[in-house]
């Protein structure tokens, strides 16, 4: 069902948890008006109705252990220099913040930090982030940190170290969300031993209906919602769908020679990894299942059956994924998916909590 029905969102919140566009401004001849082959532009947004996003500054552990910190500097700079700068988005850190830059009708705009590698196992760097007005942070990405253990390995801690530890508590001293997106699940299962913050994983769907590791199982998800935190829905259809992320698996065998040729004798050019890790990230999904917007909805059922319907929002993961579902193609197809909520059954005032209300009101938790 094709729908660009402006009307459908201009009195939503339509707020997002996690996209990873900032990357894609990187390049020399973009600009946020309109990005080449993205997911988040001002167009798109315009035809959509998002209100609010998380930009996360997302740097591959490729970069790790030295390098990362002057590449998430680099994004932060690219951000003001063609998002603020120019007057697209105002970054926020409080929901006072929030409600002021959507008064003068531009996209609020809230940051994140991808990896807890990028703050180089330094409190001080954590520190030093959050004083940038970052306000929350994925404690791992597909790889384990020095002091966390990710979803994407065999576990090298059995979830938080001692040093894991307390960079999660000064994360809670400092009113800093604690995202566990990519953690393992004894990582999240030790960040709630550590901390009695609401927890938010921010683009992570349900294990019950995906079962891979990079998803939550039904006992996590009613712990998060437990801690009122919240979880937003991935629009990944390989995190969507098992039989999708047994085909990209596949895919991942077969061309795992061709790119260590790539990459061979390139350690020390972290720039050259990524962007050949990117290329042959685009070519996993090709020849893949597609699945259509019902796939989205069906996990946030799932998680809204298990947690509540205060718990649950988006986190669509757009500009950081290489396939997206048929009908969701970009943030300008938000009305399909508010038309989808409403078909399954929501009611108006679910589907306004579900599009963005939930996250606002998890946010404002952090307000000081």
């Amino acid at each position: 069902m094709k729908m660009q029905n402006e009307s459908v969102t201009e009195d939503l919140l339509i707020f997002d948890a996690h996209c990873d566009t900032v990357n894609a401004l990187l390049d020399p001849s973009s600009n946020f008006i309109k990005i080449k082959q993205s997911h988040v532009d001002m167009g798109k947004i315009r035809k959509g109705g998002l209100k609010a996003q998380i930009f996360a500054l997302y740097v591959n552990p490729v970069y790790s252990p030295h390098r990362s910190i002057k590449k998430a500097l680099l994004l932060y700079h690219i951000l003001e220099k063609k998002v603020f700068f120019p007057g697209y988005g105002t970054k926020v850190t409080s929901s006072t913040e929030m409600k002021s830059a959507l008064r003068n009708n531009t996209l609020a705009c809230w940051l994140s930090l991808e990896g807890g590698h990028i703050i180089e196992n330094s409190i001080e760097i954590l520190e030093f982030f959050y004083s940038l007005g970052i306000r929350s942070m994925t404690l791992t990405h597909t790889k384990n940190t020095d002091w966390a253990d990710s979803s994407g390995e065999p576990p090298r801690w059995d979830g938080l170290n001692s040093l894991g530890r307390k960079i999660v508590a000064r994360m809670e001293e400092l009113g800093m969300v604690i995202d566990v997106s990519h953690a393992s699940d004894k990582t999240v299962e030790d960040v709630f031993d550590v901390t009695s913050t609401p927890l938010m994983a921010s683009h992570s769907n349900a294990r019950a209906l995906c079962d891979i590791p990079r998803n939550l199982p039904d006992d996590l998800i009613k712990e998060i919602a437990g801690s009122k935190g919240f979880i937003g829905v991935n629009f990944f259809p390989v995190f969507l769908n098992k039989d999708i992320f047994d085909q990209v698996s596949k895919n991942v065998e077969k061309y795992t020679n061709e790119h260590q040729q790539i990459i061979q004798g390139s350690k020390e050019n972290p720039d050259l990894v990524n962007k050949a890790e990117w290329k042959l990230f685009r070519k996993y999904v090709k020849g893949t299942d597609s699945v259509d917007v019902n796939a989205i909805i069906d996990h946030i059922v799932h998680i809204v059956d298990i947690g509540g319907i205060d718990c649950v929002g988006l986190g669509s993961d757009f500009d950081g994924i290489n396939s997206t579902p048929s009908d969701l193609t970009d943030v300008s197809c938000y009305p399909v998916l508010v038309e989808g909520l409403a078909l399954r059954g929501f009611k108006s005032k679910e589907i306004r909590q579900i599009m963005g209300l939930n996250l606002f009101h998890f946010l404002k938790q952090f307000d000081h």
